[in-house]
């Protein structure tokens, strides 16, 4: 293959053979090839209507909803259809036919997918009962918070705190959602998620939820080709009537 590209493609290395920048050039034209033909299995794939077979779900990456008891419920109902779960930081993973379907938390959709907007999904500020009996922690002002950082950037939870504080006691900030949460439960400060964001033992509470109330939109986000999808099909709709007690 070097010879006919007249090019050098790999290299020497004390532990073998490495790519060479020309190698590593080709390996990723090599993975678009890969995802062109597997788009175009996907569309002409012969068994589409049946409710059996792999169906590839992609998620947020950080955190904001957690489908666990979701997707348990769907396999007891669906034991043919095997769930592949992905963790994403965007919604690529169906534009590259990744995946079947994505759960996105956003209000701003990419247009040429096919959507469907399960809702607006509340997003209230949580702390522990411990942290809240606190003298003199009744006031939003009064508040010390945790500030978690998506490494996605579809959300500044900084900014959005500063809008409503001028000046916010932030003694903490993390990338890691699951540690914000553990953070918040050991009653160090509180911050911003959804009922269905928190772990389903979670004994956290709300924070004058009937005035501090900051809603996103929540939308299963499909590939056009895959409109007429058995399994991509039943699994919205699924999603849609699961989902309602949270939105």
């Amino acid at each position: 293959l070097e010879t006919d590209l007249n090019v050098r493609l790999f290299r020497r290395h004390n532990k073998g053979y490495l790519l060479t920048e020309h190698g590593l050039a080709l390996e990723q034209e090599t993975k678009k090839v890969d995802q062109q033909i597997y788009q175009i299995q996907r569309v002409f794939k012969d068994k589409e209507t049946e409710l059996s077979g792999k169906l590839v779900i992609s998620k947020p990456s950080s955190g904001g909803i957690n489908i666990t008891p979701l997707i348990s419920k769907f396999i007891k109902q669906y034991p043919k259809i095997q769930l592949d779960i992905l963790v994403a930081h965007n919604s690529d993973d169906v534009d590259n036919f990744e995946a079947d379907i994505s759960v996105v938390l956003t209000n701003y959709p990419a247009e040429h997918m096919i959507g469907t907007d399960i809702g607006l999904l509340p997003i209230y500020i949580y702390g522990s009962e411990a942290y809240f009996r606190q003298p003199n922690k009744n006031d939003i002002q009064d508040l010390d918070w945790i500030i978690w950082k998506d490494d996605s950037g579809r959300t500044d939870m900084e900014s959005i705190i500063k809008g409503i504080v001028p000046n916010p006691s932030i003694v903490l900030r993390t990338n890691s959602y699951a540690e914000m949460c553990e953070y918040i439960a050991e009653g160090i400060g509180v911050s911003m998620t959804s009922p269905i964001g928190l772990p389903s033992d979670s004994k956290l509470i709300p924070f004058r939820k009937d005035k501090y109330s900051f809603d996103i939109h929540l939308w299963l986000l499909s590939h056009p080709d895959l409109r007429n999808n058995a399994k991509v099909q039943v699994f919205k709709k699924f999603f849609v009537r699961e989902i309602q007690e949270y939105v």
